[in-house]
């Protein structure tokens, strides 16, 4: 903790909050006595109530039994720590991310210095910094994701008293600002697909008309495509290292109902294949293992893209993952409530999905089918009354 002014120039506000002219206008601190018996001070970014409740929670873990002191060890020492309890926690591609994150941006700038040193203005210079190299939002954003986090660990655990980033402003937190989809038109999937290679095509429609993640995809064996229900029952996915491990989230684990047409391709690519037992890979290299993701994206899609002419200049990229997109404006072009686009989905909740696809549900279009539904169903009662 710090106590950078004298006492006479706290002005108290009530027990154990204080009030003081600072350059950049009021602070406020709060005072308490920490687990080794010693006054300690610490800065509140915001006003009184931000201080009541960063007292009150120190207040409590004191009160609970919980450490309360400044630690000596190191930035570097904790996130260290931190990271290791996160194997088996992340998805193996999320914790190498973090890890990247830690070597790459917090360990030079944080490693050496003590947390108790590390503030919000800290954090704040930080993310300027960031900005000031030309680094994307979603970038800064997961830069700050790890900072929280080894934070929250070294909060829990009584090495400091509250996470710097938490007093962060809403205009110093990075702002994203979502890509904007492609979505094919059907004339224009119909040219990709006759333009995909034999190895990736039926990987492809799936991607088009099923909706699935990349590495759903790739994650699917035989026993996971039912022909009798026309249902692919996503239950695993494959990670970037090949191996099938969980899917995203937990509501990825869904039964996606798939067109006749679309089970009648999968079932003759079963037949050509040399690997269809229940337990194969659906999309299977020449050894019997998963595709890799590079090369169904480059070699895949990112050639089909270029062969189709569907790298016109002005429209976006197409990625992967709007091959998603276009399965979801499918959906809402028929007219499917937005429950059963997030369920097919795979979204969390269903405000994730209005979120991301709110300005495809066309309100006049809903309206009208709306009252044709209503009308077909009960007009005849109540014309009869």
């Amino acid at each position: 903790m710090r106590n950078s002014v004298s006492q006479a120039r706290r002005e108290r506000v009530e027990r154990g909050i204080y009030r003081r002219q600072a350059a950049s206008g009021v602070a406020y601190e709060i005072t308490f006595t920490d687990s080794d018996g010693r006054q300690r001070w610490q800065r509140v970014e915001g006003g009184l109530r931000e201080a009541r409740a960063a007292r009150a929670e120190v207040v409590a873990k004191l009160g609970r039994g919980e450490r309360v002191a400044p630690s000596r060890q190191t930035f570097g020492e904790v996130a260290t720590a931190w990271l290791a309890t996160q194997n088996g926690q992340l998805r193996p591609r999320t914790h190498d991310l973090y890890a990247t994150v830690l070597r790459v941006h917090l360990q030079p700038r944080f490693g050496r210095r003590r947390m108790a040193e590390i503030d919000t203005d800290a954090a704040a210079s930080l993310l300027r910094d960031l900005r000031a190299q030309g680094l994307s939002p979603y970038t800064c954003r997961n830069v700050l994701t790890v900072l929280g986090r080894v934070f929250s660990h070294a909060v829990r655990r009584g090495l400091v008293p509250v996470n710097p980033v938490a007093g962060l402003e809403r205009g110093e937190r990075p702002r994203l600002v979502r890509r904007e989809m492609r979505v094919l038109t059907t004339d224009e999937i119909g040219r990709l697909l006759q333009a995909v290679d034999e190895p990736y095509r039926v990987l492809v429609a799936v991607s088009v008309f099923a909706g699935l993640r990349q590495g759903e995809a790739l994650g699917l064996v035989w026993s996971d495509v039912d022909f009798g229900e026309n249902v692919i029952r996503v239950r695993q996915a494959l990670g970037r290292d090949g191996k099938r491990g969980p899917t995203k989230t937990p509501e990825a684990v869904r039964d996606v109902a798939i067109a006749p047409s679309l089970a009648a391709m999968l079932r003759r690519h079963k037949l050509a294949s040399p690997y269809s037992q229940p337990s194969d890979f659906v999309f299977a290299s020449v050894t019997g293992t998963p595709l890799h993701y590079r090369n169904v994206t480059r070699r895949g899609l990112e050639a089909a893209v270029k062969r189709a002419g569907l790298d016109e200049e002005g429209k976006p990229k197409l990625r992967w993952h709007d091959l998603r997109h276009g399965f979801a404006s499918m959906l809402i072009a028929q007219g499917r409530d937005v429950a059963w686009v997030s369920k097919q989905l795979g979204h969390t909740r269903s405000s994730v999905t209005l979120d991301i696809y709110s300005h495809l549900f066309n309100p006049t279009e809903q309206a009208e089918r709306s009252r044709e539904a209503m009308e077909a169903s009960f007009g005849s009662i109540l014309e009869a009354r």
